[in-house]
């Protein structure tokens, strides 16, 4: 028997053939499909597994990813977005406060001018092996500068 790609139901209807198989439609959720539809296959999942572990592992961009697996970029980028709308939502104890800065790379080992108008003085550590810390200080008003 039959069973619907989606639902798993067995409420199925013949709907057709496309490329010389047939088709058929889910009569409680509507889903059209067809038995032995085999464009996943191996190596389309090794692709999409290693663009997740190379998004998440380096900086590279989705049309970098894209030409290392001879795939087009905006497929890269909606394999990392659905597996990471799998994820299980993070959760953040409340005793962390957390700042977020767009293109914070912009700003490492740098003095730049900020949202205050005083210089920041950016520096990036490793605190231990695979863990980075980024702090920020800014001058207090009654200091000098040379």
């Amino acid at each position: 028997m039959v069973m619907c790609k989606r639902c798993s139901s067995e409420r199925i209807v013949k709907s057709g053939m496309v490329a010389g198989k047939q088709r058929f439609r889910c009569k409680a959720c509507g889903c059209n499909f067809r038995v032995g539809d085999n464009r996943t296959d191996e190596k389309v999942v090794a692709k999409k597994l290693l663009c997740v572990l190379l998004h998440s592992m380096t900086k590279g961009s989705f049309r970098m990813f894209g030409k290392l697996l001879q795939t087009d970029h905006a497929l890269v980028y909606r394999w990392i977005k659905e597996f990471g709308e799998r994820l299980p939502e993070h959760q953040i104890s409340g005793d962390i406060k957390q700042m977020d800065f767009d293109e914070m790379w912009h700003f490492i080992g740098s003095k730049k001018e900020f949202w205050s108008s005083k210089p920041l003085t950016i520096a990036n550590g490793e605190l231990w092996p695979g863990c980075s810390a980024i702090v920020m200080l800014q001058q207090s008003d009654d200091s000098t500068t040379k």
